[in-house]
């Protein structure tokens, strides 16, 4: 049992009485990813020193202080229900990670829904994989949160499947893994569930598929065969609704771990540098891929 600070049960309360109704409400995407973005600058702390690159492709690269230029590489998918978010918004949280792995981290930019409904994002962070690794080589580590995590584990599938060179490790923070699931039945099981309002996983749902079948294993990776992939860590929140994934994932996968953080928010590692479970779940996540990348 992880004992919560008095800035993490802030930031508990900022979730289920700030967020949660904004995003039950707030049905347009664009205002939601501006409100994202604008928030995001003041909810996740960089560490002072953090060297930042915007490539051609939009990707963005980020090394730590204290963390070489030549140093491992980590690509990180950002979450946001495949609809909102984008390598600004999750940047304090990469920021965080490679500082805690010792390594750099690129957050690949790929399109959103309802605009670019499946399956632009998958192919755009296969696509994004392959020309960060013609730059820079083979990435040691995987990494998402939420729509991310179900990304990085599609994206670790078709590299099995094609036989690339694979990561050392994967990173997934509360996954989605199964849109095929009954959502109503998932919030009724969830009653911990701090931040995610029913609404939004119907609203994501409808603009991310677009009518295709969500048991197509190209979009829930747990309806497909999830053997042969790197050590895999995931973290979430022990009572959200997406712990459910995580636990079904274990039981799939060859080499996976699941650590269930009690009393948190679906993906509060966002508060890098501002809430202390933030940083030490990072701090648990980097030293996972540290001690795979050898």
């Amino acid at each position: 049992m992880r004992d919560l600070t008095l800035k993490d049960r802030l930031w508990c309360g900022v979730a289920r009485w700030v967020e949660r109704p904004a995003l039950a409400l707030v049905a347009h995407q664009p205002l939601l990813r501006w409100m994202f973005r604008t928030t995001a600058r003041l909810t996740t702390g960089m560490p002072p020193g953090t060297q930042r690159r915007l490539d051609g492709n939009g990707h963005l690269w980020i090394t730590a202080p204290g963390v070489a230029g030549d140093a491992p590489l980590i690509v990180y998918i950002h979450g946001g229900g495949f609809t909102i978010g984008g390598p600004e918004t999750h940047a304090g949280l990469a920021a965080g990670l490679g500082a805690a792995a010792g390594m750099r981290v690129v957050l690949p930019r790929y399109r959103l829904a309802p605009e670019h409904p499946f399956p632009a994002a998958r192919h755009d962070v296969i696509a994004a994989w392959e020309n960060i690794a013609d730059e820079a080589g083979t990435p040691v580590g995987l990494c998402g949160d939420s729509a991310g995590g179900c990304l990085a584990l599609l994206l670790a599938m078709d590299l099995r499947d094609r036989g690339q060179p694979l990561p050392r490790a994967l990173g997934l923070i509360a996954p989605i893994a199964d849109l095929a699931s009954d959502i109503a039945l998932r919030m009724r099981n969830a009653p911990g569930e701090i931040l995610i309002p029913p609404a939004w996983p119907r609203r994501i749902m409808d603009a991310y598929l677009a009518g295709t079948d969500p048991a197509d294993p190209a979009i829930s990776p747990l309806l497909g065969d999830l053997r042969g992939l790197p050590p895999t860590l995931i973290q979430a929140g022990a009572g959200e609704a997406l712990a459910e994934d995580g636990r079904r994932l274990v039981e799939a996968m060859d080499d996976a771990s699941l650590d269930l953080w009690p009393g948190l928010q679906h993906v509060w590692q966002l508060h890098a540098g501002r809430a202390p479970a933030a940083d030490a779940a990072l701090a648990d996540l980097g030293r996972h891929l540290a001690e795979h990348a050898g």
